[in-house]
């Protein structure tokens, strides 16, 4: 009977950790083009399936960390400031990190 038990708790513990994949972790620094990190720069993650964005501010050295996404969708991640504005980079769901470090680069935009 103990034999059965033990089984039956290793059988739900194993195989809740397989059901569910682990949460994903985004982070990283917005910085101008000439390496000075950006405070208080806008930081959008969108869900590239829903088109869901995600928003944060950097901090005054320039983090932001987006927690506990879904490790199997696509991410497109994107940061801008006053004008600037860094190219799009994509998270990609093919990907195994559980943590993905992306560093953007703010570049000027022309006015339209």
């Amino acid at each position: 009977m103990k034999i059965f038990a033990a089984l039956a708790i290793f059988q739900i513990t194993f195989l809740t950790g397989i059901a569910k994949p682990a949460d994903r972790t985004v982070q990283g620094t917005v910085f101008y083009k000439g390496g000075e990190p950006v405070a208080e720069a806008a930081v959008q993650l969108e869900d590239r399936a829903t088109m869901q964005v995600l928003s944060h501010r950097t901090d005054r050295d320039g983090h932001y960390r987006f927690l506990g996404l879904n490790p199997d969708k696509d991410y497109e991640l994107r940061a801008q400031k006053n004008g600037h504005r860094s190219k799009p980079h994509t998270v990609s769901r093919f990907s195994s990190n559980a943590e993905e470090t992306v560093d953007l680069y703010l570049r000027s935009e022309p006015d339209k």
